[in-house]
């Protein structure tokens, strides 16, 4: 007796470390998945179809050769940690089929063994299926898994997922088991390549000029570049880690992976990556039907736009697209455009306007991150009403990704319409904007 209770506690800290492979419920494996003596037992278990969830980023396809990255959820339970396994394997031969290539998300608490509890990849070919999983169980219910497709189409794909809750009574017992699994079908890949057009092919975000700094917003013009519209979601990111590709749709900038934001048949929004280079720098856009030609964008340190819109183009005034502190109304005079909440600034009042291309900030805010925190700007700044320069903070918006924000104090100028401007390392915006100051 006393030997059976000493192996106890060697079996659950070796699946706190994942599973043994093979738990998917897939054909072959033990149909209950975990949910079984010296794993994981409890009422119930296991549940099917329900309860864990594999989120697939355009829907239940896939494009040949084309990189996923997946998101998986359990949740069938609350719970003090959460577990996974997850398989992916060809249709026609769901026991020895292994269906491309799964690899953990970057970062992410992720492993990939083989069919026979190898950790090394290739599989050897008496064991080809891989499985992803948790390394340790976490509060955390979310996995992110990268899925690299055949390079051809290979007919249907067949996913199978396990997702456990378990309640840490250092136990097998009173955990839960969900087991799931999807169809993924073969997608054609789009028909030729992107295409950027040759006259203002790239431009910065909120001024529509042809300048771009790390960390910045761009536009890229065009046609064939993709096959569908789509923006991005909260399942595209990984943690706080932005998505470089929309649907196999991605974009390089001086030669490495942008954000990818927005896409659609003509026009594609991304996040410019970091790097310290400077001058005129490459754009192109890649996806299942090829390459882009390359065109070029002036890259600078710092390249400071304001907010704002061709609809606040009104009488021939640009205005900012400056908020109130209530982030519901903007400034401007009451009536400035029907349907819209507008009201004057007043001296005193604090306003606040968005800003992109804003440069390096104190802590650091990374290309393609989720900001939290206040990261203030690094390099000198003034904004300014007319020719009076404005008491300012300057930073990062936190829970968003490359937005800078002013919080302005309205100085005490005129009333009326006065030009809105800032600089940033000395850098303008080169924009005509107005704003309205009205006691």
């Amino acid at each position: 007796m006393a030997g059976i209770l000493s192996v106890i506690p060697m079996l659950i800290l070796g699946n706190a470390s994942g599973p043994d492979a093979g738990n998917t419920a897939a054909p072959g494996e033990p149909a209950s998945g975990c949910a079984q003596a010296g794993c994981h037992t409890g009422t119930g278990n296991p549940t099917r179809d329900s309860g864990v969830q594999v989120v697939f980023p355009d829907g239940p396809v896939y494009i040949p050769g084309v990189k996923q990255r997946w998101t998986v959820r359990v949740t069938g339970a609350t719970t003090a940690a959460y577990g996974f396994q997850l398989s992916a394997r060809l249709a026609s031969n769901e026991r020895t089929g292994q269906a491309g290539d799964l690899a953990p998300a970057p970062g992410e608490p992720v492993q990939v063994i083989c069919q026979d509890n190898r950790v090394t990849k290739p599989c050897r070919a008496d064991a080809p299926i891989q499985f992803a999983m948790h390394t340790m169980p976490r509060s955390s219910d979310t996995w992110f898994v990268e899925w690299t497709p055949p390079d051809s189409n290979a007919g249907d794909v067949k996913v199978y997922v396990a997702g456990n809750a378990v309640n840490n009574n250092g136990q097998s017992t009173g955990d839960r088991i969900f087991l799931n699994n999807f169809t993924l079908t073969p997608r054609a890949p789009i028909s030729g390549p992107p295409v950027i057009r040759t006259a203002q092919p790239v431009l910065q975000a909120f001024d529509n000029s042809e300048r771009v700094s790390a960390g910045s917003w761009i536009q890229i013009f065009g046609t064939n570049l993709s096959d569908a519209t789509q923006v991005w979601g909260g399942d595209d990111f990984a943690g706080a880690l932005a998505p470089t590709s929309l649907r196999g749709i991605r974009v390089n900038v001086n030669n490495r992976p942008a954000f990818v934001s927005f896409i659609s048949p003509n026009q594609i929004n991304v996040q410019a990556p970091a790097d310290d280079s400077t001058g005129p720098v490459p754009v192109e856009v890649i996806h299942s039907g090829g390459t882009s030609n390359r065109v070029t964008i002036n890259k600078s340190r710092v390249s400071p736009a304001l907010l704002t819109t061709p609809n606040f183009n009104v009488g021939g005034r640009q205005y900012a697209a400056a908020l109130h502190t209530d982030l519901t109304t903007f400034v401007g005079r009451s009536g400035l455009i029907a349907g819209v909440n507008f009201r004057p600034a007043r001296p005193g009042d604090t306003i606040i306007v968005y800003a992109v291309g804003c440069g390096p900030t104190d802590p650091a805010s990374p290309a393609g991150r989720i900001v939290s925190g206040l990261n203030f700007l690094s390099s000198p700044f003034q904004v300014r009403f007319g020719e009076t320069v404005a008491q300012a903070q300057a930073f990062m918006e936190p829970n968003f990704v490359g937005l800078c924000r002013f919080n302005v104090t309205v100085p005490n100028v005129a009333d009326g319409d006065i030009r809105l401007d800032a600089t940033v390392d000395g850098v303008a915006t080169g924009q005509t904007l107005f704003t309205t100051v009205q006691r």
